[in-house]
């Protein structure tokens, strides 16, 4: 879409709720580059400046756990007229995450309106997750309609909580499907680049070569990204567009690669010799070092990040242990009228790059 299309409208204010994870992230960039009145929520702190060196926009601290809490914390946020939820509060299992998430959106929603915010719309952020490939493969290229798999699965019960919602508050809403997003965040380890970028610098560090750590079966497997400016841009055209009206969409680049044909590109990025892939837990390979993160810190002059908040380890060994291909349709999205795309290869050298401008990794 062009950058005219996805300006504010007007009157319009936008509250992003976990802004500065990779998915919020994303559509802050996004919402401020199109001149959108932004505001952030979340439980942490905002940084001291976005990514780029933009000041951050205005943030609201506030425990959505809380309904109370919510409510005294939304006070001053009778303006907003859109809603974007990125928040997520991780339990240890997909039953026990249920209650909380789901709990998190209505008191973020509810204390909304009791503020009297005249909301227009809602985008929720679901994910690839929703398909099943946590169970095992699964049917591709998967699309929005494909019946749902056996739960527990917090997704569904956030979009049945957000059908009804919005049914009875007449607030239209859109749910969006990314799936391992290529983009930077500040003190968000569960990002994908963030942890291909680290791994990359310490096994140079350690004049090793670059190995795929997943299996082989991952290494041939066909797979996806979503890019954030991808992902950003299409919340926007979601928040505007008649046909993003009560719908689920697949937010995908546009293509897809296999780990084979990606990992060369990381390679070069890095400046480091590949080696044949070598199966291995990342997190327990990487609990060692963070003494060489703290010299590659001080080497490269990067943000001063402790080594427990650089990568969730686990998340990575997760992703490259799917040993199935990862396929979901845009033709939705496409036929809805978003049709903004980039090659995978693209998106991951230019999101390396924004990590390194933003001294976040070597």
């Amino acid at each position: 879409m062009s950058d005219s299309q996805l300006k504010s409208p007007g009157h319009r204010k936008v509250l992003v709720l976990g802004g500065y994870g990779v998915t919020g992230s994303a559509v802050v960039d996004a919402a401020l580059e199109a001149s959108w009145p932004v505001v952030t929520a979340s439980r942490r702190p905002a940084p001291e400046g976005l990514i780029d060196g933009r000041a951050a926009p205005a943030h609201v601290s506030v425990d959505l756990l809380s309904k109370s809490s919510t409510a005294d914390a939304f006070a001053g946020l009778a303006d907003v007229t859109d809603v974007v939820y990125c928040s997520y509060v991780e339990t240890g299992s997909n039953a026990t995450a249920i209650e909380p998430n789901v709990a998190m959106l209505a008191n973020a929603l509810d204390a909304l309106i009791a503020r009297g915010a005249k909301l227009r719309h809602v985008v929720l952020f679901g994910g690839g997750k929703a398909y099943g490939p946590h169970l095992g493969a699964y049917k591709t290229p998967a699309k929005e309609s494909d019946p749902r798999i056996l739960g527990p699965m917090f997704y569904y019960d956030q979009e049945d909580f957000l059908k009804d919602w919005g049914s009875r508050n007449s607030v239209p809403w859109t749910v969006l499907r990314p799936d391992a997003i290529f983009g930077p965040s500040l003190g968000s380890p569960m990002n994908l680049i963030n942890g291909m970028s680290v791994y990359a610098a310490v096994c140079r560090e350690l004049n090793v070569p670059l190995r795929f750590p997943g299996t082989h079966q991952a290494w041939n497997a066909l797979t996806q990204s979503t890019d954030a400016g991808i992902l950003g841009r299409a919340t926007l055209w979601a928040l505007m567009a008649e046909t993003a009206k009560g719908q689920i969409f697949n937010v995908i680049n546009g293509d897809q690669f296999r780990w084979r044909q990606l990992w060369p590109e990381l390679g070069s990025l890095y400046d480091i010799p590949l080696a044949e892939p070598q199966p291995m837990s990342l997190t327990e390979q990487m609990a060692d070092k963070a003494p060489v993160w703290e010299n590659l810190i001080e080497k490269y002059n990067l943000r001063p990040t402790a080594w427990a908040d650089v990568v969730a380890w686990p998340f990575l060994d997760a992703l490259f242990g799917i040993n199935y291909d990862m396929v979901q349709s845009t033709i939705k999205i496409r036929q809805a009228g978003f049709h903004d795309c980039i090659d995978s290869h693209e998106s991951l050298k230019l999101q390396v790059s924004r990590l390194r401008g933003a001294r976040i990794v070597p």
